[in-house]
């Protein structure tokens, strides 16, 4: 069986912050309903979804919500102790968890890393940004306890990144994220536009609460601030999914990549659909307590939302930037004259990647050389003055070795 990762909404839309532009607000049951994933979907699908990757020995399961630490500690302890039950020898499990940190103690920072969860924390830049959006339902805002939860998190050495929206609040203060994440020693921030639509609202007209404009211009200044002369110190993923298909490796973000697989999402009750902005009946795969995940997935929605980036629209199609947009996300399409017009951040695009292109080209050339270097430096002993392994015709020590390529994240993962 090929590799297939799963996204859990571990408590639906339950949540005790109340962001202004959380598209998870609203579910089939209802605002912001109370609901929590039940045993009996675990003991049904843990077992049967280790299973399905014993072949791959390779487990991908993501938790989300609302905010899934509601769940409870007790909860999780559970689901790891499912999981090494049920998985085949030899068997790779990653657990990673989105939260906004707010009940992160040290009971939770110890299991984060006994158990090596990888933690996204939500977090919209420095506490004037932060608590203009990300608030708690009395209207308080949430930076200090976010803060408060992340140093437990860096305590225990946990791996985390951060997860910033972009919205009206902060879509013109890139110099102020990028210092604020640089500033914290955040080695990891992802970079997502608000939308204003509901997770189960995928025929609505699309809309974000940026412009294509002015994520264009964010883009722009933040990649200028990532790029430090060809050695980034400071991952963003976006550039980082730009970077592969300069390096030909598979994008592994869905919106840039040539299809939509994305894995199975699995709401609180075992409903199971194909991404997280289509939980509508329409694109309901089935439910985990009645079907075989092998039939689940294989289910012909399934199979024509993977597909659904095909045809693209006539302007991608003959578009420069194919190869690194692939077109975007096909969600981004609709609310247009047609829906085969193009991604709603198409005029972003346009902006960035002829403004980015050459550093992106010119980097992606320098980690090939690094790659070459990787394999050639055990070759025979050579002084730091001598030709670079890589093949450059540089020095070792302006190249490979320069201080700029040996500190920066993009050669070293």
């Amino acid at each position: 069986m090929p590799p297939l990762s799963v996204m859990f909404k571990t408590v639906s839309t339950d949540c005790n912050l109340d962001c202004h532009y959380c598209y998870y607000r609203e579910s089939l049951q209802g605002s912001r309903a109370q609901r929590r994933i039940e045993n009996e979907v675990l003991e049904r699908f843990i077992p049967e979804y280790m299973e399905y990757v014993a072949d791959v020995r390779q487990a991908n399961i993501a938790w989300q919500g609302g905010e899934p630490t509601l769940a409870g500690l007790p909860f999780f302890q559970r689901v790891v102790q499912m999981q090494e039950q049920h998985a085949a020898p030899g068997t790779v499990i990653s657990n990673a968890i989105q939260t906004n940190a707010v009940l992160v103690d040290d009971a939770w920072g110890t299991f984060f890393a006994q158990y090596a969860f990888l933690v996204g924390v939500s977090l919209d830049g420095p506490q004037e940004i932060h608590d203009q959006m990300r608030i708690r339902r009395g209207g308080q805002g949430s930076f200090r306890d976010v803060m408060r939860g992340i140093e437990v998190l860096r305590r225990y050495n946990v791996d985390l990144n951060i997860l910033c929206v972009l919205g009206p609040h902060n879509i013109e203060r890139v110099g102020d994220l990028i210092r604020f994440f640089r500033g914290e020693g955040f080695s990891h921030v992802q970079f997502i536009p608000a939308m204003d639509f509901q997770a189960i609202e995928p025929e609505k007209p699309v809309n974000y609460l940026i412009s294509p404009e002015a994520y264009g211009e964010f883009l722009v200044v933040a990649f200028d601030s990532w790029f430090q002369g060809g050695g980034p110190t400071i991952s963003v993923r976006i550039f980082d999914n730009f970077l592969q298909s300069y390096v030909n490796v598979p994008n592994d973000l869905c919106v840039h990549s040539n299809s939509c697989e994305a894995g199975i999402v699995v709401e609180w009750d075992g409903s199971a659909y194909p991404c997280d902005f289509y939980i509508h009946p329409a694109w309901k795969l089935g439910n985990v307590l009645d079907r075989p995940l092998s039939k689940l997935v294989n289910e012909p929605r399934r199979i024509a939302f993977v597909l659904q980036k095909i045809p693209l629209p006539m302007e991608c199609v003959h578009c420069e930037w194919l190869s690194v947009c692939r077109g975007g996300c096909p969600r981004n399409r609709m609310g247009s004259a047609t829906a085969a017009s193009p991604d709603y951040f198409c005029r972003a695009y346009l902006r960035f990647f002829p403004h980015a292109h050459e550093n992106l080209r010119s980097l992606g050339r320098d980690l090939e050389r690094y790659r070459e270097y990787v394999r050639n430096r055990a070759s025979g002993p050579r002084g730091r003055n001598e030709p670079c392994p890589c093949g450059s015709g540089k020095k070792r020590k302006q190249c490979c070795e320069h201080p700029h390529r040996q500190q920066s994240y993009v050669f070293h993962q």
